[in-house]
């Protein structure tokens, strides 16, 4: 019981600087609680889960590794999301989430799978739109 209770305390910020010069410098910062680590490792085992599952499912597919990326980079959108410390970087994970759940969604490239593209494409700019307007 103790360990949780001192885990509601631990909070951790993690600035890395991309690029500086004297005029100004872009900076990555990430914020680390209980509550993000949580969910990181969540993500983290379910698109391992899913990864696992894929091996056997289309390993044979010619563009297995393509699909093997994207779940990748729709991990690394999740991440994003996730350890933001502010609401313009988790717009930019939310942006980033939805460009990989469409060519996630489109994989097959049939009209089935565009149709659900389009869809999934008109669901994110929902998103889109309410996190502008928690900006706002």
């Amino acid at each position: 019981m103790s360990g949780l209770v001192s885990l509601k305390n631990f909070h951790y910020f993690i600035e890395w600087e991309i690029f500086g010069s004297y005029f100004f410098r872009v900076v990555a910062t990430y914020l680390f609680d209980w509550v993000r680590l949580g969910f990181t490792g969540l993500v983290l085992l379910i698109s391992g889960i899913v990864i696992i599952y894929c091996r056997g499912y289309i390993a044979e597919d010619r563009n297995f590794y393509r699909f093997v990326i994207l779940v990748g980079l729709f991990v690394l959108s999740m991440l994003l999301i996730i350890l933001s410390p502010n609401i313009v970087r988790i717009l930019l994970g939310w942006d980033g989430l939805g460009l990989v759940s469409y060519c996630l969604v489109i994989y097959y490239q049939n009209v089935k799978s565009a149709n659900a593209g389009i869809l999934t494409v008109l669901s994110n700019r929902i998103g889109d739109v309410a996190i502008l307007l928690c900006i706002a």
